[in-house]
């Protein structure tokens, strides 16, 4: 399992470099990554949570669907407590910087990182699972990560609005779209399933891309001096998992199990640095996040799988 992992992340790796390059050339401007950004989040991922619920209906797998949206939503409650106790008990961390902390250690990079691995893992009968982290994920985000990165930046939203837009948002209700269609067996035109399908491949490719040109921005060496950004990345990447493993296989096994272990141990989001300037917080500090977690995320997401995982 480990080879297989591995293997795919060095694909994802060279994507990267291709990033990376582009951002050094200038080809690719803090326009054009936003630009991207916005395409993938808005097309893409949206388009993705349709197509990979375009199977017949399982009672079995939409159990292990359910499961796993509530084991999720479950590990990211407790993470998020965990990065909060030791951000303020051992790191000395208050608002927003806690807040930061303790919402960025569970707002994984599950869509842009996590798909591929799964799809590397156990084909397309993972990528279920996997829509049904993504939903919770992206639930969790808007309303706990909200308040907790809004929260002393005097940008905090109502819980009306809060929940507005957990719900209200295109991958959320294309999630729910393809749920109707998954518990209904039905199956969509295929022209139009072919259009999903074809912006649904483009996201791993964009995405890395993407990430690279992100990392290609941040200022390494004052970065790699940061015991602070090593310690989150190790909460993110070796104890989230390991936490998930004990606590989720007390209620599910097999292969929805695994596939939300290892989605719980990718690192931290893409987006996040964006997300935390929406809401007036250090776009920087999480710029950091992303770039040490998902550098060391190579080396500790083999192990994850090889140690956590069942294999196929």
């Amino acid at each position: 399992m480990a080879k297989i992992v591995a293997g795919q992340l060095a694909t994802m790796v060279l994507m990267m470099i291709v990033g990376v390059i582009l951002k050094k050339k200038n080809y690719m401007t803090e326009a054009n990554a936003h630009g991207l950004s916005v395409v993938l989040t808005k097309v893409g991922v949206p388009c993705n949570m349709i197509i990979l619920l375009q199977r017949e209906y399982s009672y079995e797998v939409f159990h292990g669907f359910l499961l796993a949206a509530a084991a999720t939503f479950l590990m990211c409650s407790l993470g998020a407590l965990l990065f909060f106790v030791i951000g303020k008990f051992i790191l000395h961390m208050d608002f927003p910087q806690l807040g930061l902390f303790s919402g960025g250690g569970v707002y994984s990079n599950v869509i842009f990182m996590g798909q591929p691995l799964i799809m590397a893992m156990y084909g397309a009968e993972g990528l279920i699972y996997c829509v049904s982290v993504m939903f919770t994920s992206n639930i969790f985000l808007f309303t706990v990560c909200s308040v907790l990165f809004s929260y002393k930046c005097g940008t905090t939203k109502s819980p009306a609005r809060l929940l507005r837009e957990a719900f209200l948002n295109l991958i959320c209700i294309c999630a729910i779209i393809g749920i109707f269609l998954f518990v209904n067996s039905i199956s969509l035109p295929q022209p139009v399933a072919d259009m999903l399908q074809y912006a649904s491949d483009a996201n791993i490719c964009l995405s890395m891309i993407y990430i690279g040109s992100l990392l290609a921005s941040a200022e390494v060496k004052k970065v790699l001096r940061d015991k602070t950004v090593y310690l989150f990345s190790f909460l993110t990447l070796i104890v989230i998992p390991v936490f998930t493993k004990l606590v989720v296989g007390n209620f599910m096994s097999g292969m929805a199990l695994s596939v939300v272990v290892v989605l719980m141990g990718t690192p931290a989001a893409a987006a996040l640095p964006s997300f935390a300037n929406a809401y007036g917080n250090d776009n920087q500090r999480a710029s950091e996040y992303v770039f040490v977690s998902t550098i060391l995320s190579v080396l500790t997401l083999p192990l994850v799988a090889q140690f956590l995982c069942v294999a196929a």
